[in-house]
């Protein structure tokens, strides 16, 4: 069983006027740094290297697999990709450090209000299920952007075995900055795992990358660029195997057992019905002067 890992996430500057399909190759320098830095998987923003918006067309499969293989590293990058009825869905995708693809994951929780139709230049349609694959010999999650302030979503994942969640976002968060980083230090806590989050970076927008455990903050990153932490998975398991106790001196800095604690018989609430839910098939529409403001142009390629 593996019990320690090295996890490498990537925070870009969005730079205007390039085109959005330069992000390919960075993205591929960006695994090379990851393999020089033993990691064992290196996480993106969400819609990189993209396409990000829908009005781009190229297809980064190819080269990232090539540089996982190369770099010995699985990669987890997403993308906006067309179905066959002509919707779109946010896509991530965890290629492992074979090249092979371990998971597609359609965004099953798009962005309320005018979120989608501003970064990608449409709504983006739900998919059916969530996240969870078999990479680098654990159990990951992936969910994406606003998914995780849904805590039924990491919740769920946890519940299947999730050991790390993988939250690629898509930056544009300014003011709401810090509540993105404890909504992400809450959801490895009370899920004893580790959640990764990361984002684009806009104009001269400050970083709130960071990779949380259950305990603690494992790394952060404020400007851009790449940084890594080592996730002891042994002492995950520990926490989430261990009752609470009033014994002192403590041996945790978070309580442990959360897991254990649950008693799903009584939360019959969170499926029922209700009225007033976002109509994720049928939004409202959203004013043009909104769908590609000044701040996120750039010349498409």
């Amino acid at each position: 069983m593996v019990e320690a890992l090295r996890l490498a996430v990537v925070q870009p500057k969005v730079r205007e006027g390039e085109p959005e399909r330069d992000r390919v190759d960075e993205a591929r320098d960006y695994i090379g740094q990851a393999g020089g830095l033993d990691a064992d998987i290196v996480l993106f923003p969400e819609g990189y290297p993209g396409p990000l918006r829908i009005d781009s067309d190229y297809n980064a499969t190819g080269p990232i697999a090539d540089a996982c293989r190369a770099a010995g590293v699985a990669a987890c990058w997403s993308r906006v990709e067309p179905s066959a009825n002509g919707a779109w869905h946010k896509v991530a995708h965890l290629t492992t450090a074979e090249g092979e693809e371990a998971l597609r994951y359609e965004r099953a929780h798009p962005a309320t209000g005018d979120v989608h139709p501003t970064l990608s230049g449409t709504h983006l349609e739900p998919g059916d299920s969530l996240g969870l694959a078999e990479l680098a010999g654990i159990k990951v999650g992936v969910l994406i952007c606003s998914e995780l302030w849904v805590p039924e979503v990491a919740r769920c994942l946890a519940v299947e075995g999730a050991e790390l969640i993988l939250a690629p976002a898509g930056g544009g968060f300014h003011r709401v900055a810090p509540n993105w980083q404890l909504i992400t230090r809450a959801r490895a806590i009370e899920n004893q795992c580790f959640v990764a989050m990361t984002q684009h970076l806009f104009g001269d927008e400050e970083g709130a990358a960071l990779i949380a455990g259950p305990e603690r903050v494992e790394a952060d990153l404020v400007t851009p660029g790449i940084f890594v932490a080592d996730l002891d998975l042994a002492r995950l398991r520990w926490l989430r195997a261990t009752d609470d106790s009033m014994e002192e001196p403590k041996q945790f800095d978070s309580l442990p057992g959360l897991l254990r604690m649950r008693r799903p018989e009584v939360y019959g609430a969170l499926t029922a019905p209700r009225d007033g839910l976002y109509d994720y098939h049928h939004p409202p529409a959203v004013p043009e002067e909104l769908l590609l403001p000044g701040a996120f142009r750039a010349e498409r390629g």
